[in-house]
This record gives structure tokens, sequence and C-alpha cells, in this order.
């Protein structure tokens, strides 16, 4: 006859059979899997996010020096970088429910001068046939990879945000360097209708005219200077120095940084759903799907193996003897019945959780597609350069129309 420990499981192992054999509908409806949760098209656990470091296309090593500076002191960086490291310790522990649990323990007591010894090894597993543990750790993972593109999304916005504004203290240079050449120039004609109205060459209305554009000329450079200074400051800040200490090193003016229509050409159809925004909102939205499964699993029974081997002896030298060895089997269901609806609730609550990341993933996904390119190149590159040649170009035709007059 079989004992009750052996009855005990067999009834167990019965209850699983006759769960594997409820037909799929009725199991699918219970607890979505994680097929019918997830977003389908994009494969989103597999992608790897593309243009890791866009910025190098640009063949500016000072900029790419200034980025890397910044990407190693940012305080945001690093606090996305905890929040990584307990993600993965979340993870972890997810991971870990799913398999058995093991356990030890010692004694030694003396009463009324007697001895007595024990040790025991107790062992527990849940059987996770509704599928409530994996789906959490399924959350997990996507949880992980949230918080993975999440670090990177941070990177991503404050590479751009040093590399903005190094184009933008480039361009201030720039300008500034053609507002001085054309000071000189202007200075220049100044100096020569001046003479031509010596010689009875050139009306009065002349030199006046040339004197208002000398003035516009010259109040344009402070503006300028300050421009240049502010950029500077900024690109202190942003590596993680006091302002004025870059002063030194960006003096010089350098050409704007440019990577034509390179960095474009590299970049896929579909790059609106490789920004790391966006893919940590469409992780999110995994994640908050598998865990209404999850939580809908907890609607139904629990099953639990357990075990434990017992050694107790009044001597110690007997306690591996045979005799002193006990062993225990034992194999428990538990299913709610009543708890005021709070098991409904739950799952009430994560779908609500879920709807919220669907729409925070719509609204990522309009955001991404207002701001392509601010993230991956900056559009001054292109559209001011022409800009500033230009200038220098009409400076170089003043100049010769001036030597031009005074021949």
């Amino acid at each position: 006859m079989a004992s009750t420990p052996q009855r005990l499981l067999i009834s167990l192992a019965v209850c699983m059979v006759t769960v594997a054999c409820t037909p799929a509908s009725i199991r699918d409806t219970a607890t979505p899997t994680s097929s019918t949760i997830q977003i389908q098209p994009s494969n989103a656990l597999a992608r790897k996010p593309i243009q890791a470091a866009w910025w190098q296309t640009f063949h500016d090593p000072l900029m790419t020096a200034l980025i890397q500076e910044a990407l190693q002191a940012s305080p945001d960086i690093k606090t996305a970088q905890a929040s990584l490291r307990a993600a993965r310790a979340q993870r972890a522990i997810a991971g870990a429910s799913l398999l058995p649990s093991l356990s030890s323990g010692a004694s030694a007591r003396r009463s009324g001068g007697n001895d007595s010894y024990g040790a025991n090894l107790d062992a527990s597993w849940e059987a996770d046939i509704f599928g409530g543990n994996r789906l959490a750790d399924k959350a997990s993972a996507a949880d992980l990879q949230a918080t993975q593109a999440s670090l990177e999304d941070v990177k991503a916005s404050l590479a751009a945000e040093v590399a903005s504004s190094y184009v933008n203290l480039r361009l201030a240079q720039a300008r500034l360097a053609v507002s001085r050449q054309s000071l000189a120039s202007r200075d220049e004609t100044v100096r020569l209708i001046g003479l031509k109205q010596q010689a009875g060459l050139a009306s009065g209305l002349e030199t006046d005219q040339a004197n208002l554009s000398l003035g516009q000329t010259q109040a344009q450079i402070p503006a300028l200077i300050n421009s240049v200074t502010q950029s500077q400051h900024a690109l202190a800040i942003l590596t993680g120095k006091e302002p004025g200490a870059l002063n030194t090193r960006l003096a010089a003016a350098k050409p704007i940084p440019t990577a034509g229509g390179q960095l474009l050409n590299n970049i896929p159809a579909n790059a609106i759903r490789q920004r790391p925004d966006i893919r940590a909102a469409e992780y999110k939205v995994t994640a908050a799907g598998l865990r209404v499964g999850e939580a809908k699993a907890n609607l139904y029974p629990s099953f639990n193996l357990g075990g434990s081997l017992s050694l107790s002896s009044l001597s110690l030298a007997d306690l591996l003897d045979t005799g002193s060895i006990a062993r225990s089997l034992a194999a428990s269901i538990s299913a709610p019945l009543f708890d005021g609806g709070r098991l409904k609730q739950q799952v009430e609550a994560k779908d609500a959780a879920r709807e919220q990341a669907v729409a925070s993933y719509q609204k990522s996904g309009i955001r991404g597609v207002t701001g392509r390119s601010k993230q991956l190149f900056h559009p001054a590159i292109a559209t001011r350069t022409p800009t500033v040649t230009g200038a220098k170009c009409r400076i170089g035709t003043q100049r010769r129309t001036s030597g031009a007059t005074q021949l």
C-alpha cells in the first residue's frame, strides 16, 4: 500500500496531467502567452542599435574627445548605469523562482545533562503550471532590455548635445572671423572713400553710407564673441568641468565639422524604431503585457513539492547512522477562494499599466518621426556652412571692387 507522501505525489501528478490535457483555448484565455503580448514585427529583444558612435563620421578628433569626456563624467549616465545593475539583479531574482530552493540547518542542545544533535536538509519547488513565474521571468528580461535601451538613449542625447554645442562653437568662430574680415574690408572702404572725397570724387552721402556699414559690422562682433564664450562654457559643463576650463583647447578656430550625406545614407528605413528611446518604450510594452499574464496566472491554483532529510542523535558520532535519518516528502495545492477581489484588481491594474506603456510607445514614435535627425546630425552643418562661405566670397568681391575703384 502506498504511503501518504507517495499518494500525495501521485495525486499531484494526476492534476498536472489533467491541466496538460485541458483544451488549448481554455489555457490561452487564462494565461496569455508571450507571443500574443510581445510586439511581433519588431523582434525587440534581438535587435541592436545602429550608429552607436555616429559622431565619428564627422572625423573631428576634438569633438570625439569631448563626447567621450562627457560620457564618462555625466551624472545622468552614472544613474542609468546603476539602474541597469538593479535591473540585472531583478532579472536574476525572477529567474531563480523557476528553480528549486534548497536550505540546510544544524542544531545542538543540552537539557538535563543529556546532549542532542540534529541536522536537516529541506528542498521545495513550485510547479509553474499556469506559467506565472515564466511570464515574470520574461517580463524581467524585457525590463532589463528597456533599462539598457534607456542607458543608450541617455548616451545618445548627451552626445548629440555635445555635438550641437561644438558645431555652434565652430559656427560662431567662423562668423566671428568673417565679421572681422568684413570689418577690416569696410574700414579700408571708409579710408578709400575718404581719399576720394578729398579729391572731389565722392560725395558726403557715400562717406556716410560707408561709415554706417562699418558701424553695423562693429556692432555684430561683441554678440559673436559672447556666442563663442557661451558655447565654450556649455561644452565645459557638459564634460563635467568648470566654465572656462576648455577655453584654451577651443580657442583656435577650426573647420565646421560635416558628415555630408554619408551619415544619412547609412540610416535604414526602420531607423525610427531603432532609436534607443523608442526601443526602451517598446520593451516596456512587452514587459507590461507579460505582467498581465502573470497577474492572471495568480488567479489559478499553485502546486508545490517539498522534501526534507533530517538527522538526529544523542551523540555527534552517531549522527550519520542510518537509524538517525528521517525522510519526508510533501505535495501541496493552494487556490484562492475569497480575497475581496484583490487578485482581479491586480489584473486590472496591470492591464491599465500595459495601456499606459502602449500610449507612451505611441508618443515616443510620434516624437521620433518629428525629431529623427536631431540626434543623428546637426542640420546647421549642412545649412549654415554655405552661409559662411558666401559671406567670405562677398568680402573678397568687395575687396576687389574697392581696389578697382581706387585704381
